[in-house]
């Protein structure tokens, strides 16, 4: 959560940055006029700094730096994966065994096993990912700084004036050697000093009392809170500069406007009376002697009321500048092609163009095909080796499954749930022969007896703990746990881990599902597939797969059905969020694999995703011990992958196709190339 809010104040920071320089060049361009019309730019100003929502136009001058900052974006054990922020670091990895990668080869094509030390680290991407890890910190340090700062500055003042003498009604008389001022937010009060006469105070409680009716005292405490966020930006500190002096200017200008112009010269000498050996209140309080004082004086001396034509054509194109420079440039996407890739020694692959098929998707079937009775060797996917800089598990040869990492959620299985991370191995069962873990905090295992077992997060629903949804459970991961291994279903013959739910096979071949299937329309959206216990949707299944994104399951038969999230058409159906129930989107297949994973932080290459896809690259969990990962997370891809009877591949989802869509992500909208459609690679 820190390392997010980091990264929108960066982002926040980078466009009010291009607006206060627009903002300054007009200010000094209208100069002349009245200080109000400079007052109003301000406000877009402390908007740019202030509120985290965009709002896109194609007319705005200010550039959208949204997809600049996706690429890097990690909190802890939190990472960003295709645009949305993932619950925790547990990826869920299916490159299970060098088995499962010479099935998902063509005949004629064996996979390249890839290991960490034989992929380019993006070093740039590195440096980045760290000085972010680092900025946040010291960012979230310097805020809580200032914030301590300007509460300690009010209460030194609020003990200086205590005992101010009332004059008349919200006004008080101080003898501490003070410039005067407005204190409070709710009810102001004006403090003025001893030793001004008569038509001194009337100067000044008239100054005093417009920054009251102009809110000034409540909007320049927005402004201070915008500059003590953004600390580290020096435009904000300058913008806060002048907004100060734009602030007592146009308040210079009301009294002269309310009083005439013959009190220009007393209201000037005012000014320099309250300048002289005292002490001005920088920050929250509005001080009647705070900014410019020459710069001041100049400004009333020179003071005059424009035609009412000339003004109201100015205070009209500053709202409409007003409007443009809170708006964001629109990226317009509808014309923009999918970057050409770069042939390498492994060939890239391309999209499969044939006479016999105009079409670059999945022909219709218009005749008979032939029985089919697909087999996939199960045991060769169990996995005994799987994990990431938050968990690692590893099975043994003497099937004792250990773990080590975090254990928040109970995950290690010993009865104890801490924030201690355990970089030393932990015993956690015996008999097992393959482990899986979701990104959610929870581990599955089975044991030789195929019974399944599983240990952590139990929000979901995963672990069969809840009759019912419940969002308070779903989003407090670390407060409904299990810290020992819990019974939940015999009879297995596989199981997968998804994001918040749990897929198997049994023994008969039948495909059962339980937890929150999905949860669609955004983190805190009220539509689920939520299942209680174990349901079957599916039977005479050869292969299962569970993932972040999506399940599949190929059934002997070969067809392939699709279920769960399908933002990007990766389940392939289109105009569907999510897809409740099983689905079938294609026949003549002998293996299908969603959510691949390729070890390339933070992006990966169009090349290394298309070879991940085809078995060419592989992310390899081949691991001794949890520190081996170091700061690399392996990237999941949205997609569901098959391989027909031919050997050919064919892929749905992200960075497929041509067409490009906006999707809405958990850090805001960004645009995918995609394809609900499969097409071929070859």
């Amino acid at each position: 959560m820190l390392e997010h809010i980091f990264l929108e104040v960066l982002k926040m920071s980078f466009s009010a940055s291009i607006v206060i320089v627009i903002v300054v060049v007009i200010r000094r361009l209208i100069k002349k006029f009245p200080k109000f019309i400079s007052y109003m730019l301000w406000s877009v100003v402390f908007f740019r700094l202030l509120c985290p929502f965009k709002i896109e136009t194609a007319a705005s001058p200010v550039p959208n730096f949204e997809y600049a900052f996706q690429e890097v974006s990690y909190e802890n054990n939190q990472i960003v994966l295709n645009g949305e922020l993932s619950e925790t670091i547990d990826i869920n990895v299916k490159e299970k065994s060098d088995a499962t990668q010479s099935a998902m080869s063509s005949p004629t094509e064996q996979p390249i096993q890839t290991t960490l030390s034989e992929i380019a680290k993006p070093k740039t991407k590195q440096y980045k990912a760290t000085m972010v890890a680092i900025g946040k910190y010291i960012w979230s340090f310097g805020l809580m700084i200032l914030l301590i700062y300007c509460l300690v500055s009010l209460l030194m003042i609020r003990k200086k004036v205590a005992t101010a003498m009332h004059l008349k009604e919200n006004i008080y008389v101080t003898d501490k050697m003070l410039s005067p001022f407005v204190l409070g937010l709710f009810r102001p009060q004006i403090y003025l000093p001893t030793g001004l006469g008569r038509r001194e105070q009337e100067y000044v409680i008239f100054h005093e009392r417009s920054h009251i009716k102009h809110f000034d005292h409540i909007i320049k405490l927005l402004g201070f809170l915008a500059a003590c966020i953004h600390w580290f930006n020096p435009f904000a500190w300058i913008a806060f500069k002048l907004f100060c002096n734009d602030m007592e200017m146009c308040c210079d200008e009301t009294v002269i406007r309310e009083m005439g112009d013959d009190v220009k010269a007393d209201y000037s000498a005012t000014l320099l009376l309250v300048s002289t050996n005292r002490q001005f209140l920088k920050g929250i309080p509005v001080d009647f002697g705070e900014g410019n004082i020459k710069e001041r004086i100049k400004n009333i001396s020179g003071f005059s009321r424009p035609r009412k034509g000339v003004l109201a054509v100015l205070v009209a194109s500053i709202i409409v500048l007003i409007l443009c420079l809170a708006s964001t440039q629109k990226v317009t996407l509808a014309n923009e092609e999918p970057a050409e890739l770069e042939e390498d020694d492994y060939s890239v692959i391309e999209i499969a163009s044939t006479s016999e098929s105009p079409s670059d998707t999945i022909p219709e079937q218009t005749v008979t095909i032939e029985p089919m009775n697909v087999t996939v060797a199960i045991e060769e996917l169990y996995c005994r080796c799987i994990g990431d800089p938050g968990n690692f598990y590893r099975i043994d040869d003497n099937g004792v499954l250990w773990g080590s990492g975090r254990n928040q959620c109970g995950q290690l299985g010993q009865g104890t749930q801490d924030t201690k991370f355990y970089q030393d191995m932990v015993k956690i069962a015996e008999n097992v022969i393959d482990v899986d873990y979701s990104q959610k905090g929870f581990v599955i295992y089975l044991t030789e007896d195929h019974k399944l077992y599983g240990i952590g997060n139990c929000g979901s629903g995963a672990l069969l703990q809840y009759d019912s949804f419940d969002w308070t459970k779903f989003v407090n991961e670390d407060k409904y746990c299990i810290s020992e291994p819990c019974l939940l279903m015999e009879g297995v013959k596989y199981a997968c881990c998804g994001r918040d739910d749990i897929v198997c096979m049994t023994e008969d071949d039948a495909v059962w599902t339980w937890g929150c299937v999905f949860a669609s329309g955004g983190r805190f959206a009220q539509n689920t597939g939520y299942l209680a216990s174990p349901t079957k949707i599916l039977e005479n299944a050869a292969v299962v797969t569970g993932g972040w994104f999506n399940h599949a399951a190929l059934l002997k038969d070969g067809t392939v059905w699709t279920w769960g999230y399908n933002t990007s058409g990766n389940c392939g159906v289109a105009d569907a969020l999510a897809i409740s129930e099983p689905i079938m989107v294609a026949d003549g297949v002998t293996m299908v694999w969603t959510d691949r994973a390729v070890e390339s932080y933070p992006q990966p290459s169009m090349d290394d995703i298309i070879k991940a896809w085809t078995g060419k690259r592989t992310y390899n969990m081949e691991r001794a011990d949890i520190s081996e990962f170091g700061l690399y997370y392996p990237q999941l891809l949205c997609n569901t992958v098959i391989r027909k009877v031919d050997g050919s591949y064919w892929v749905c989802g992200e960075n497929v196709g041509t067409e490009v869509k906006i999707v809405q992500g958990a850090e805001g909208e960004y645009p995918v190339i995609w394809s609900e459609k499969f097409q071929q690679y070859k």
